[in-house]
């Protein structure tokens, strides 16, 4: 593996994706694998419990259940048989104190703003009141973990990358990818083309997963990549797990 981790809205999920698709990584976002994990894991506090408790304590909370879900990530990243391509991580559950390991890693720390603007940004996209109730709670949160992947990243001499309320995207991706160094790619064709498949189909499962438990009428769309299997491919689709499911047919998704 390799990450990209950091505090919400720095940019980590859109630069893992566009990365990935175009050096032919393997993607995985931990956050697709969500409900999966919950099933795998020990029974755990509720998430407003957790913040009911104040910032710090939450922020505890969430660094233990991610170095539970750490060794469930690596699980999963292992069954895809990727061979000597590393898997780019992304999540926010990913800490300078667990990737002693690891080969490359980087973490985007956002300006608190930013963090405001990404959360209010989700909840815009569905009916979710229990969400906006906690909004405050989290951003308060995410100011201790945001300080915390700092303190982790300095003490083990690891990139961090300090995202601003107004920022160079394209600044920032470079600064990633050089953070990251050379890395194997995927081999073009078959290969390729399953792994992207693999991706999407857990993009599916989560998204039905989660509008099963909001109770949600319908889902916002979100990408898929095209499955083509072309190196380089960055042709991305929008839309919802019936609209993939319907758009392949029995084969892939080709959107190039």
């Amino acid at each position: 593996m390799v990450w990209i981790g950091g505090a919400p809205g720095a940019g980590k999920s859109t630069i893992a994706r566009d990365l990935a698709r175009r050096r032919d990584l393997p993607l995985h976002p931990v956050d697709l694998w969500t409900y999966d994990h919950v099933g795998r894991m020990p029974p755990m506090r509720s998430l407003a419990d957790d913040l009911a408790d104040g910032p710090e304590a939450a922020a505890e909370a969430f660094v233990r259940i991610s170095a539970t879900r750490l060794k469930l990530v690596a699980a999963d990243v292992r069954a895809r048989g990727l061979g000597d391509v590393p898997a780019l991580v992304e999540g926010p559950q990913l800490f300078p104190s667990m990737a002693d390991d690891l080969p490359a890693a980087v973490w985007l720390v956002p300006d608190g703003e930013l963090t405001r603007r990404a959360r209010e940004k989700r909840l815009s996209r569905v009916e979710d009141p229990e969400g906006r109730a906690r909004l405050e709670g989290l951003l308060a949160r995410d100011a201790v973990l945001a300080d915390l992947v700092r303190r982790e990243a300095a003490d083990r001499r690891r990139p961090v990358i300090e995202v601003p309320a107004e920022p160079d995207w394209a600044g920032i991706s470079v600064a990633v990818e050089d953070a990251l160094g050379s890395l194997p790619r995927l081999a073009a064709g078959d290969a390729l083309r399953r792994q992207r498949q693999y991706e999407n189909a857990a993009a599916c499962r989560q998204g039905r997963l989660w509008q099963a438990d909001l109770g949600l009428a319908e889902l916002p769309p979100y990408p898929f990549s095209c499955e083509c299997g072309r190196s380089g491919c960055a042709a991305v689709w929008a839309g919802t797990p019936d609209g993939y499911d319907a758009r392949r047919g029995d084969g892939w998704l080709v959107v190039c």
